[in-house]
């Protein structure tokens, strides 16, 4: 029987997305969920967790969105925030070089992040990133350091997609009734240069595997990792974790979009948490 850990992204972003959680919660839907400590409902937070022991409790670490909660200079310096202190979106990813200023800044603001949800009384079972930041190759020291500062043993991996899939996902880009050959027209209209773009998806799905060799090798962690919605209507999917242990679903209920509304009903009805092939685990059960 495979274990499936569910975990519910951005607990405490706002109030909205965390009463959605806590619903899931109380029905038994999800296992995990992980805390935005610079979101805008943190004391709901405080109340649910303290209401609900059953489940785990990470921290969803952030860098591009909402307040920092150091300010600091070298984080405006490099661009990751404003002059009000709010990171910008996506800066993060942008950053061709990690020099150690940098990396001391990153570090204390994740530092002061999970100092946030300590001084709360929230038990920190594993550590994932908001927009998967945490799984930039060149921060893994970054990342371990701050693991290791507090005693963190569990981490997400990355998404372990295939070749294939990013090949589809970022050249082709076509409509699921397209066939190859317009797809292939499309790219050729574009001028995209397939040839340059194969090498640098390839570097990306190597760099991936170095990344979750990295983390496997230095801490606990799932066989892998996928959004929900994925692996239950996905058959492809399924099968690349047919023999594996242990699995970390994730999902993101209360936003906005349909298919997160689409993903937050298709938990709720709990198909793979009432089934016997899957047995529902918390990240502290890891």
């Amino acid at each position: 029987m495979m274990r499936v850990i569910i975990n519910a992204d951005d607990f405490g972003i706002n109030e909205i997305v965390t009463t959605e959680i806590e619903k899931l919660i109380k029905i038994g839907a999800i296992s995990s969920t992980t805390i935005m400590a610079n979101g805008k409902s943190l004391p709901l937070v405080e109340k649910i967790v303290n209401e609900h022991p059953e489940i785990s409790y990470g921290a969803h670490l952030c860098m591009d969105e909402f307040d920092s909660l150091t300010g600091s200079d070298t984080l405006y310096k490099f661009g990751l925030i404003d002059k009000d202190g709010k990171f910008i979106r996506g800066a993060i990813f942008e950053i061709k070089d990690y020099p150690d200023e940098l990396k001391k800044a990153i570090i204390g603001e994740l530092s002061a992040q999970i100092d946030m949800l300590l001084s709360m009384g929230i038990p920190i079972s594993h550590i994932d990133s908001h927009h998967h930041f945490h799984t930039i190759y060149a921060l893994k020291d970054v990342i371990s350091y701050v693991l290791d500062k507090y005693g963190i043993k569990k981490v997400r991996l990355c998404n372990n997609i295939s070749v294939f899939e990013i090949v589809k996902n970022n050249i082709l880009k076509k409509k699921i009734n397209q066939s190859n050959d317009e797809a292939v027209s499309i790219v050729k209209k574009k001028n995209v240069n397939v040839v340059s773009k194969m090498i640098t998806l390839i570097k990306l799905k190597y760099l991936i595997i170095l990344m979750n060799k990295y983390y496997n090798n230095r801490y606990k962690v799932t066989n892998g990792f996928e959004s929900y919605s994925s692996f239950l209507n996905n058959d492809n999917v399924r099968k690349r974790y047919k023999d594996k242990d242990c699995i970390e679903l994730m999902c993101h209920p209360g936003h906005s979009g349909k298919q997160y509304q689409k993903e937050a009903i298709e938990v709720s009805e709990m198909l793979l948490v009432n089934s016997t092939n899957y047995q529902l685990i918390s990240y502290n059960e890891l």
